[in-house]
């Protein structure tokens, strides 16, 4: 200990020993009572809390696990109705997603904003294949890309919105940098 430090606690102890019985008691009490108020606030309190909150959050992840539950039936659902809607539906003869998408992309989007236009396939189940075409976009209004959009889900041909991510422009806030991934099923 420093020396300073040793010469409070000789203090200390001196004035304590100075005292009569009763007062030393009555000291010792307070300080006691100081010691157990401090434990109290310092460990048993914030164990009483910290359980109190992972009680709560127990309670929240079980609900969230509910929620899971029933959106992972919602989505094997869909994806048996699509399975179901997929056989039944087929494309023209001589349809390409790589054309469609062209025209689609010309006809919503200002010239000069296709950075990119990527086709390829990849295979998925049963001989199945996944024609995509990845459209990338440069500095284009959110109205262009929202009739993009629209006209590839309104094709009567069984293309959809794979993916869609979009990066607001820092020079620019009213435009955007977009990819959009077009797909269709196909079988063989």
């Amino acid at each position: 200990m420093s020396e300073r430090l040793r010469q409070i606690l000789h203090a200390a102890v001196a004035g304590f020993a100075r005292l009569s019985p009763r007062e030393q008691r009555l000291i010792s009490v307070f300080v006691g009572l100081l010691v157990v108020a401090g434990a109290y606030l310092g460990i048993v309190e914030p164990l009483l809390q910290s359980r109190t909150r992972l009680e709560q959050r127990i309670v929240t992840l079980s609900d969230d696990m509910v929620v899971m539950r029933r959106t992972a039936s919602r989505i094997t659902e869909l994806e048996r109705s699509l399975g179901r809607l997929e056989s039944t539906r087929k494309t023209s003869e001589g349809f390409s997603l790589f054309s469609f998408v062209d025209k689609s992309a010309s006809a919503s989007i200002s010239p000069g904003a296709i950075a990119a236009m990527n086709p390829s396939r990849r295979k998925i189940r049963d001989g199945e294949e996944e024609s995509l075409v990845e459209v990338r976009l440069s500095s284009v209004p959110l109205t262009e890309v929202v009739g993009f959009l629209r006209k590839i889900e309104q094709a009567t041909e069984p293309v959809y919105v794979k993916r869609v991510e979009m990066k607001r422009r820092y020079d620019d806030k009213a435009r955007f940098d977009a990819t959009v991934v077009a797909a269709m099923v196909e079988k063989p």
